[in-house]
């Protein structure tokens, strides 16, 4: 699933961030983002990440109207069959 970002980001490597991809997601991808942490909402950032092939710390780079977005998008997923 892509998504377009409304506010691109420049990321720590340089690149230009203008458009995410969020792959659907896997019982080992949920598994692993327990591991970092109790909290719901830190869950959540480091499975996008995840998804994404990105970088925690370059989620939270992020617009928060884009994460916003995201987010809609990867609770969206968990939906779909």
């Amino acid at each position: 699933m892509d998504i377009t970002l409304k506010h691109p980001v420049k990321l720590a490597t340089g690149q230009m961030l203008a458009k995410i991809t969020l792959r659907r997601p896997k019982v080992r991808d949920l598994k692993a983002a327990q591991r970092v942490s109790d909290k719901p909402e830190e869950q959540e950032l480091a499975l996008i990440a995840a998804l994404a092939g990105l970088t925690p710390e370059d989620i939270e780079e992020l617009d928060l109207a884009d994460y916003k977005a995201i987010a809609e998008s990867f609770r969206g997923m968990l939906d779909q069959p």
